[in-house]
């Protein structure tokens, strides 16, 4: 039996360092200082478009790019091809200012039985530093990433409710073991925190991942001591986040 309840408001979207230029030792620039108003954006199937904020927060401006990837990372984007136009894909904050992005989706049509997973990428590309004799710096150009969930019209039950369908399972082949979930719901489910346990014993904390619709998500784990139970959070269409506690079968 598992058991639910609401927890936090996430503190902000997960912030990955794209690019590092050294250019000597010396002390850094300022981080980057773009903040997006949201930490998922939610494109429901019978909207014309959907947008989201981006505040520079800092105390200069900010040269901004974005584009929407299918999953890859690491794909240039220029390479990349999605069934949305996002505009504008670059633009200069001044501080204190915000810039709105705007998601139009173009087609071709997404499969309408299940949700479909984008992400939507936002650097944060500080302006050069003003030279000065004997003084090196380090700038940083900074990049956040949330998803971009297409949301079909009519999909049986409501993402509220998907999580408490996940079915947890440990499986052991070949002396290696993983944890998965397994979503048999229509919807992507975001897990945070998760933590396994065996009794009392903590065997893995802090993983994340998300349980695609119809598919699963697994973690690797030491492959003794069985466990037990998983405790974890899902992030709702808000960025809340929704505690559950779960024991595994036997």
């Amino acid at each position: 039996m598992a058991r639910y309840e609401r927890g936090r408001r996430r503190a902000g979207p997960w912030r990955l360092v794209l690019m590092l230029a050294l250019l000597g030792a010396g002390a850094p620039a300022a981080p980057g200082a773009l903040v997006l108003t949201g930490t998922r954006l939610i494109y429901p199937a019978a909207a014309r478009q959907v947008r989201i904020g981006v505040l520079d927060v800092g105390r200069q401006p900010a040269l901004m790019q974005a584009w929407i990837d299918a999953g890859n990372a690491e794909a240039p984007p220029q390479d990349i091809r999605v069934p949305f136009v996002l505009t504008p894909p670059m633009a200069r904050i001044d501080p204190g200012q915000s810039q709105t992005l705007s998601v139009v989706f173009t087609g071709p049509p997404l499969p309408s039985d299940r949700e479909s997973v984008f992400w939507l990428n936002v650097v944060d590309i500080p302006p050069r530093p003003r030279a000065e004799p004997g003084r090196n710096y380090i700038q940083f150009a900074v990049r956040t990433r949330i998803k971009l969930i297409y949301r079909p019209a009519a999909l049986h039950g409501n993402p509220e409710e998907a999580m408490r369908a996940l079915r947890w399972r440990e499986i052991c082949r070949g002396g290696r073991c993983s944890v998965e979930a397994d979503n048999p719901t229509a919807y992507a489910i975001a897990i945070v925190e998760l933590r396994c346990q065996a009794g009392a014993s903590v065997v893995a904390r802090d993983l994340q991942g998300t349980a695609l619709p119809f598919g699963a998500a697994r973690w690797p784990v030491p492959p003794s001591p069985r466990i037990r139970s998983v405790r974890y959070a899902v992030i709702n269409d808000y960025g809340a986040l929704v505690h559950a506690h779960e024991s595994l079968a036997p």
